[in-house]
């Protein structure tokens, strides 16, 4: 005759603490044993950390045609990229640790993987926003965009904050020409506002705006001039959705502090450091390109607060020298290995069936369990 088990209401002591070990054991080994291996979307990453590099080497060149004199004592790499701590283009404070942190062809790889995460494919429009505030960091930009084989819009804020691309004969918009003639990158900004406050050259004396004004008319682009911070805003807008002639946005990048691609003050410190995939909870009526964008569905890629971004990704703060390409962590690093954790979800999930939805459980600890009071032990056969 065939045997009918009962299962008592609870669940013994004994199996509750023997799946409770078979847990810890296994986290305990899972976070041991990690591997060290590639990140994902390593090939890319190096391809654009090259492509940076040598964008960076042909702006240190054309620095040291142009002058002044490259200060060792502040571009402690000896870039080129790190500019004066004031001049007639300079229209807000900058830090310099920051600026120094950001002179890393490695930053391509870190925008990479957010471009990825974003959900970008090849031929996608992304729109950016640049000032001339972190030039290695715009050239890292342009470096990522380029190898995923993205078609960027680009409009640029020509001034830039101390230690900037503040040098006057050699602004953002300068370096990009000379890196667009050289044949490194194919994109260039299609137009270019004063920057500064409210991106109309506040903080600027009339003749850094002069400067400004005249790079921006020999660099071939377009002029955005406006009234109100408003309607540079949507001047912008404008001009990035005519570019992608009705194409969808997949992404917008801002990199540095403009106040018209952030959202003035307030909405820079908002978004967060990378990738924001959502508004910001107290974004509320905040204007800008990024909240315009964001709130319209587009992931927004916020290159700012350097130092932090660098932490994130593994990259050195304020380096001493040039960083190898495809050093830190964002290339290679230890993870976790995936079969491991498979088999210990797997392992978990079978004890947990095993002593609490069927008598298995009960059938392996009966031994031990014979003689416990009625309810809560091993089952027993009825017939």
């Amino acid at each position: 005759m065939k045997k009918i088990y009962w299962r008592p209401r609870s669940v013994s002591r004994t199996a509750l603490v023997l799946i409770g070990v078979i847990s810890v054991i296994g986290l305990v080994m899972v976070e041991r044993l990690k591997v060290f291996g590639d990140r994902p979307f390593y090939q890319e990453k190096t391809i654009a950390a090259q492509m940076a590099e040598d964008a960076m080497e042909k702006i240190r060149a054309q620095r040291v045609l142009v002058g002044p004199p490259i200060d060792s004592a502040t571009d402690i790499a000896q870039s080129g990229l790190l500019g004066l701590p004031n001049s007639v283009v300079t229209s807000v404070h900058g830090e310099i640790s920051a600026k120094q942190t950001s002179i890393n062809p490695n930053f391509a790889g870190a925008v990479v993987e957010m471009l990825k995460n974003a959900g970008v494919q090849r031929g996608d429009v992304v729109a950016l926003g640049v000032s001339g505030s972190f030039p290695a960091l715009n050239a890292c930009t342009y470096a990522a965009i380029e190898t995923l084989g993205l078609e960027p819009v680009v409009i640029a804020s020509a001034s830039a904050s101390e230690w900037g691309a503040n040098v006057p004969d050699l602004l953002w918009i300068d370096m990009e020409r000379v890196l667009f003639d050289a044949g490194i990158f194919k994109t260039r900004s299609i137009a270019a506002s004063l920057g500064g406050f409210d991106d109309n050259g506040g903080g600027l004396s009339e003749e850094g705006k002069k400067v400004v004004r005249e790079a921006i008319k020999e660099n071939g682009l377009r002029l955005l001039e406006t009234p109100s911070f408003t309607e540079s805003v949507t001047d912008r807008i404008d001009i990035y959705r005519e570019a992608a002639r009705g194409r969808p946005i997949t992404c917008y990048i801002n990199v540095g502090g403009g106040t018209v691609s952030v959202g003035t003050s307030v909405g820079k410190k908002l978004f967060s450091p990378g990738l924001n995939r959502r508004p910001p909870g107290l974004l509320g009526d905040i204007d800008g390109v990024m909240p315009r964008m964001i709130n319209q569905g587009v992931p927004c890629i916020h290159l700012i607060n350097i130092i932090t971004l660098a932490e994130l990704y593994g990259l050195p703060i304020a380096p001493a020298s040039m960083p190898e390409v495809g050093v830190g962590d964002v290339f290679r690093g230890y993870d976790y290995d995936k079969k491991k954790v498979i088999a210990l979800l797997a392992l978990i999930l079978a004890s947990l069936y095993g002593f609490i939805r069927s008598d298995i459980g009960f059938r392996l600890l009966r031994a031990p369990a014979a003689g416990k009071k009625r309810g809560s032990g091993h089952p027993e056969p009825m017939v």
